[in-house]
């Protein structure tokens, strides 16, 4: 308490304490997220457009991962771009961002399981996730997705999920 006013003070937080609430206000920061929604957004609809244009040759690369019926890779090779791109762009605009977010990080870990199977299992093609890279399946592109998931995590923890534009008052 200060004696002079009788005012209580907060104790500021010292030590890790102080670490942790540094480390919340950077994660959390409006440029930060902005920044991480949109590279994330643009790296997802990229992603996405030649998936787009050419379903065909991408049912043939998630038929190589052989963890897909035969059945579902039609279905399987139109969803997954369009979820890539309607989520790229969504993110992009920070339109329910923090759910949008969610979505491609579970997708990630999808692709980062069917790499890890794939390679477990001693097979050895295309990654299909960039048509414009043309890599194979690989610890640099299992990598690559939980790096892309450690990205995602802070418009996970701290974004908004709203639509912004119905969201503003007297407007």
């Amino acid at each position: 308490m200060n004696r002079k006013s009788g005012i209580k003070r907060r104790a500021q937080p010292e030590g890790p304490g102080l670490a942790r609430l540094k480390l919340n206000e950077l994660l959390g920061s409006n440029a930060l997220l902005t920044a991480l929604r949109i590279i994330m957004g643009i790296v997802f609809v990229a992603a996405s457009c030649d998936k787009l244009l050419f379903p065909e040759v991408f049912a043939a690369k998630a038929a190589e991962y052989k963890l897909i019926p035969e059945l579902l890779l039609p279905v399987t090779a139109v969803a997954i771009p369009w979820v890539e791109f309607i989520c790229g762009l969504l993110l992009t605009l920070n339109v329910f961002s923090r759910s949008t977010a969610l979505i491609l990080a579970v997708t990630l870990a999808g692709f980062i399981f069917g790499m890890a199977y794939d390679l477990s299992s001693g097979l050895a093609h295309d990654c299909g996730c960039f048509s414009f890279l043309e890599e194979s399946i690989g610890a640099g592109a299992i990598i690559r997705d939980v790096f892309f998931i450690a990205l995602l995590l802070p418009i996970i923890i701290y974004g908004e999920n709203k639509f912004p534009h119905l969201s503003r008052k007297g407007k």
